[in-house]
């Protein structure tokens, strides 16, 4: 499926939390390397409570059992959990405290079923009148840290999930990238120079661009007074666009306010990008 928010709008007809394609494997590599480099770069919990956890790490591994029964079995025996990843091969185990995990690879089982999604997860807790980002598993990253956001509101809580429904709320954001390279952390791995690792320039007509899209899914853990956030993340190269997509996205750049997160995002890229639309 092909997410063109211009085009169609912010609604989507599947709601699946979780979403697994024939690049399943790319992703999973990629939050491999993240980890490699640095766990503590990608994955932060800032007062994150137990209980919410333990509901989080439920609602994940119940889910992908129920969206994807073919590629996943969980199996519980005694107070002993298994997870069984079909494509992978692999098998997560843990206890029935839902936290701790038996894998010397992962710092929990938050941790370890996140690097079983081709998602990034947070985790928001909500009390009283505040609101704040608990965990974040984010290798994906979009010219972001998670360091910068963990602990911090999430802004956008009281208005999208209303009563905490455990029903998903699907959302999309775009923006224009010059390559497919998940990883954009601000801060480049050891030996990486920064104005390689960026990738933001679009010099001229003839630099190749994409059109980078986040799939967002709000599912509520009412019981805990908390949501699960995802993030998907799609490249489409602009030149395979169809003649009415690209007709699409050069009139919702024309149309942008200059105060709108879009237009900020591609600030210094429309004239290329607009050309190139029209070309």
């Amino acid at each position: 499926m092909k997410y063109l928010p211009f085009l169609d709008g912010q609604n989507s007809t599947d709601q699946t939390i979780f979403q697994l394609d024939y690049q399943y494997h790319t992703y999973l590599n990629n939050k491999f390397e993240c980890r490699k480099e640095a766990i503590d770069k990608y994955y932060l919990e800032k007062d994150l409570y137990p209980d919410t956890l333990i509901e989080a790490n439920k609602l994940l591994a119940g889910q992908l059992v129920k969206e994807y029964p073919a590629d996943f079995v969980l199996t519980e025996q005694k107070g002993h959990y298994a997870f069984h990843n079909k494509i992978t091969g692999g098998t997560l185990e843990w206890q029935n405290d839902w936290i701790a995990i038996e894998h010397w690879s992962y710092i929990s089982l938050f941790d370890a079923l996140s690097s079983q999604v081709q998602e990034d997860i947070a985790i928001c807790q909500l009390e009283n009148e505040r609101d704040w980002l608990a965990a974040i598993h984010l290798s994906a990253p979009n010219h972001w840290s998670p360091a910068e956001k963990i602990g911090r509101p999430f802004g956008i809580v009281h208005s999208v999930v209303p009563g905490m429904e455990k029903d998903p709320f699907i959302r999309f954001a775009w923006d224009i990238s010059t390559d497919t390279r998940l990883n954009h952390h601000p801060i480049p791995p050891p030996g990486v120079h920064i104005d390689d690792w960026q990738g933001r320039s679009i010099e001229d007509s003839n630099s190749k661009i994409y059109l980078r899209v986040e799939r967002q899914v709000i599912v509520g853990i009412p019981s805990r007074n908390a949501f699960m956030f995802t993030i998907r993340t799609y490249f489409y190269d602009i030149d395979e666009l169809q003649a009415d997509e690209r007709s699409a996205l050069l009139m919702a750049v024309e149309d942008m306010s200059p105060s709108s997160p879009e237009y900020e995002r591609l600030a210094g890229k429309t004239a290329v990008l607009k050309r190139k639309l029209q070309s």
